[in-house]
C-alpha cells in the first residue's frame, strides 16, 4: 500500500545529475500545476548536478565536466528561459573560434571549412600541412565512392570503418579519432557510427558523398541564419557553443533553487528496488542506505546505466543485463591558471586535440579563458586538459601530483608554458563516460522494450540517445512526463528518439 493517498501518487527520481534534475523539475511543474502527484529525488552524493560542476575561485570560473552545450540542441536554453535565467546564456568568442590538432610535434590549425572531419572548402584544406598529399587525394575520393551497406540498409558499422571507407586511414588517425576522443573519450574502432554520428549515414544515403552533404548542410544553415525572424522570436544569431555567465552550474543551480528542498534526499543511496504488486503502475519499495524505505508508484532511473541495471536486476532482469552491458570510460580534467605575462603562446582559439597515435597522456586541452569571456580575471589565463580515454585510462587514475605534472609537461611541450600555475583544480570522473559501441541503437531499443514491460519504471540519461547536457535534460523531462501519464492512467508518450542530424557534442574545444 502506498504511503500517500491514492489522489497523491508518488514518483521517485533516482540520480541527481542533469537528467534527474530535469525529471524532478518536470514533476514539480506538474505538482504545482494541480496534478495529483508527489515526488522525491535521491542522490548518493552530497552535491546535485552530476558532471555539471563549476567552481568559482578568486574570479576564475572552473568547469569540472563539460564547459558548454550546442545551439542545435536547444533544451538547456528552453529550460533556462523557463527558470528566468535566459539572459545569462553566454556565447563563445566566435571571433577567435579556431581549433587545432597536435600532430608531428606541432599544432596544426583545422582548415577553414572542415566540419568535424569533412572538408567543404578546397583551398584552405589543400593548403593545410596536417594531411599529406596522398591523404588529401584519398579524402577526395569521397566525391565518387558508392554508398556503403549501412547507409543503404539502415545497419551499423564502426566509426573507424566508416571513416576509412569514406575518407581514408590518414583522415581517421589525424582528424576523426582525436575529435571523437574529445567528444566521447572513445575508440572509433568499436564506436557505433549510427549512434554517435547518425548524420554521416544520412548524408551518405541522401547525397552519397559526405563532402557534398556537408556543403548542402552549410548552405542550409547560412540561409536559415539570414532568414527574417518570426513574430516574437529572437533576431540575434547565437554562437554554436553556449554556456552561462558564471558557468554551466548557473543552470543546475537554478533548477535546484526551483525545487522544494524537502523533496531532495542527498547523501542517500537507493540500494534496492522491489516491486510489491501489479495494480495501476504497481507499488515499489525503495530500500535506502540509511536503513529506511519508501513506497512509490513510479520510478525514474536517472543514474548511470550500470547502476540502473543493478536496481532493475530483481524486477526486469533482461533490461538489467542490457543496461549493465553498456561500457563506461574513466577520465579526469585538470584546470590550471597562469599569469598572462608568463605565457608566451597567444592562445587565440578554443584549444586542441591530440591523436592517440601521438602516444600522449593528455587527449585535449581547452583554452578556457579564450573560449568564453569571464573565465579568468584580467592578467591571467585558464586552460583545462582532459586525461583518460578508451585505452588510456591509466592516466586518469594517477595521483594528484602525478596528474598535474603530466599536464604541466604537456603544456610545456605543446604550448611552451614553463611557469608555475597560480591555481590548479582536478576533477575525476570514474566510469563517467558511456560508450556507444556498434549495435548500441539496437541494444537501447531492446532495453527500452524490456523496461516498458515493467509498469511505472522509466530510464533517462546520457547512456542511451545522446551524451550532451541537452540530451540529458530532454530525456529527463520526457521520462517524468511518461511517469505522470502512467500513474494517471493516460497513454504514455513514446521514448523520444535521438535527433538524427546532430552529433552529441558538448564542445571540448569547439
Amino acid at each position: 500500500m502506498s504511503l500517500v493517498p491514492d489522489e497523491q501518487r508518488r514518483v521517485a527520481v533516482i540520480g541527481g545529475g542533469m537528467a534527474g534534475l530535469a525529471a524532478a523539475y518536470e514533476l514539480e511543474r506538474a505538482r504545482a500545476g494541480g496534478r495529483s502527484i508527489d515526488w522525491l529525488l535521491f542522490e548518493k552524493d552530497r552535491r546535485l548536478g552530476g558532471k555539471v560542476h563549476t567552481e568559482r575561485v578568486d574570479d576564475f570560473v572552473v568547469e569540472g565536466g563539460p564547459d558548454s552545450f550546442i545551439v542545435e540542441k536547444p533544451w538547456p536554453i528552453q529550460l533556462a528561459r523557463e527558470l528566468g535565467i535566459g539572459d545569462r546564456v553566454l556565447d563563445s568568442n566566435e571571433d577567435i573560434r579556431k581549433s587545432f590538432i597536435y600532430s608531428g610535434g606541432r599544432l596544426h590549425e583545422l582548415p577553414e571549412g572542415l566540419i568535424l572531419m569533412v572538408p567543404t572548402r578546397l583551398v584552405p584544406f589543400a593548403a593545410s600541412p596536417l594531411i599529406s598529399w596522398p591523404g588529401k587525394a584519398r579524402m577526395g575520393l569521397d566525391l565518387v565512392l558508392p554508398r556503403g551497406a549501412a547507409a543503404r540498409g539502415g545497419g551499423d558499422e564502426s566509426l573507424g570503418d566508416f571513416v576509412r571507407r569514406r575518407l581514408g586511414p590518414e583522415a581517421l588517425d589525424k582528424i576523426a579519432e582525436p575529435i571523437v576522443a574529445g567528444i566521447h573519450a572513445g575508440n572509433p574502432e568499436v564506436m557505433s557510427v549510427r549512434s554517435t554520428f547518425p548524420m554521416f549515414l544520412e548524408m551518405e544515403n541522401k547525397y552519397r558523398s559526405l563532402t557534398v552533404g556537408m556543403v548542402q548542410r552549410r548552405r542550409a544553415r547560412a540561409r536559415a541564419a539570414v532568414a527574417p525572424a518570426g513574430a516574437g522570436s529572437a533576431a540575434r544569431r547565437r554562437s554554436y557553443f553556449l554556456s552561462f555567465v558564471t558557468g554551466l552550474a548557473d543552470l543546475s543551480d537554478a533548477v535546484v533553487a526551483a525545487l522544494p528542498a524537502q523533496r531532495l534526499r542527498l547523501g542517500v543511496t537507493v540500494e534496492r528496488v522491489d516491486r510489491l504488486g501489479a495494480g495501476r503502475g504497481g507499488d515499489y519499495r525503495l530500500t535506502l542506505s540509511d536503513g529506511s524505505s519508501e513506497l512509490v508508484d513510479a520510478v525514474v532511473l536517472a543514474a548511470p546505466a550500470f547502476a540502473s541495471g543493478e536496481l532493475l536486476a530483481g524486477i526486469a532482469p533482461q533490461a538489467a543485463a542490457g543496461l549493465s552491458s553498456i561500457p563506461y570510460v574513466s577520465s579526469a580534467t585538470v584546470s590550471l591558471a597562469f599569469r598572462r605575462a608568463d605565457v608566451g603562446h597567444p592562445l587565440r582559439g578554443f584549444g586542441y586535440v591530440t591523436p592517440r597515435t601521438e602516444g600522449r597522456g593528455v587527449m585535449a586541452t581547452t583554452w578556457s579563458s579564450a573560449k568564453f569571456s569571464g573565465r579568468a580575471p584580467e592578467g591571467y589565463v585558464l586552460v583545462r586538459s582532459f586525461v583518460g580515454r578508451a585505452g588510456f585510462e591509466q592516466y586518469a587514475v594517477l595521483d594528484d601530483g602525478e596528474l598535474v605534472a603530466l599536464v604541466l609537461d604537456e603544456l610545456a611541450v605543446v604550448l611552451g608554458i614553463h611557469a608555475t600555475p597560480v591555481l590548479s583544480r582536478i576533477f575525476r570522473w570514474p566510469l563517467g563516460m558511456p560508450q556507444y559501441r556498434v549495435g548500441h541503437a539496437d541494444l537501447v531499443r531492446r532495453i527500452e522494450e524490456d523496461v516498458a514491460r515493467v509498469p511505472g519504471v522509466e530510464i533517462a540519461g546520457g547512456a542511451y540517445h545522446g551524451i550532451g547536457i541537452g540530451d540529458c535534460i530532454r530525456e529527463g523531462r520526457a521520462a517524468a512526463r511518461r511517469a505522470v501519464e502512467h500513474i494517471e492512467g493516460s497513454p504514455e508518450d513514446p521514448v523520444p528518439p535521438q535527433p538524427a542530424d546532430v552529433p552529441g557534442i558538448d564542445g571540448l574545444i569547439g
